[in-house]
């Protein structure tokens, strides 16, 4: 039987594959709480969700393109530079927290790898110790006790250092690729696909 292929809920269009964003108007994209000018404004966060829930989605060999489809032209004082520019400056700033975290993450992993050998390296001097104390089982188990706590505080520099920084550097190659993306800003037609409405 052949093997049915997995169809994709995005477009592709000239070698990229695209998030579609219908709006009823270019101002639905910013997020209305925010009082600064539209070029600096926050996004709406259900649209900057829905962006980079997107890219995660589709695989990373493909390049993205954003596209908004607009019920009504856009009107003054937004023009599609703004548009596009708010878009960019919005992922800029997601990228740059997630760098900001991965320097703190590598920082405190180094922190830790420090308090966490000087205490690997003090519960094996002490589990030494016990070889002077007399023989029994109160000896045995108080070097155990003493070598597994000195292990135990390596597990935090371990996990921070080996396994935390890979979500993050994961959503930092994701936001990247949504920095790099073209922008298309469109009118709304009977044939434009609906994947997102960002309500006001």
């Amino acid at each position: 039987m052949p093997r049915k292929e997995k169809t994709s809920r995005y477009r592709s269009e000239a070698g990229y594959m695209c998030i579609d964003i219908r709006l009823r108007n270019a101002n639905q994209l910013f997020d209305g709480r925010d009082p600064a000018p539209f070029r600096e404004r926050d996004l709406d966060p259900e649209a900057v969700d829905y962006i980079r829930s997107a890219a995660e989605e589709i695989p990373h060999a493909k390049l993205l393109k954003i596209v908004l489809f607009l019920g009504d032209p856009i009107a003054a004082p937004l023009t599609t530079a703004i548009v596009e520019s708010a878009i960019r400056i919005q992922f800029d700033h997601e990228r740059d927290l997630i760098v900001r975290r991965l320097r703190q993450e590598r920082q405190f992993g180094q922190v830790a790898l420090a308090v966490g050998l000087t205490a690997l390296v003090a519960m094996l001097s002490l589990a030494e110790l016990t070889q002077k104390l007399p023989q029994g089982f109160a000896r045995d188990i108080l070097r155990e006790g003493l070598v597994i706590t000195g292990w135990v505080a390596m597990w935090k520099p371990i996990e921070i250092l080996l396994y935390d920084w890979w979500p993050l550097r994961r959503a930092r190659l994701h936001i990247d690729r949504i920095v790099a993306a073209p922008i298309d800003v469109r009118q709304a037609s009977a044939e434009s696909k609906t994947t997102l409405m960002v309500p006001t």
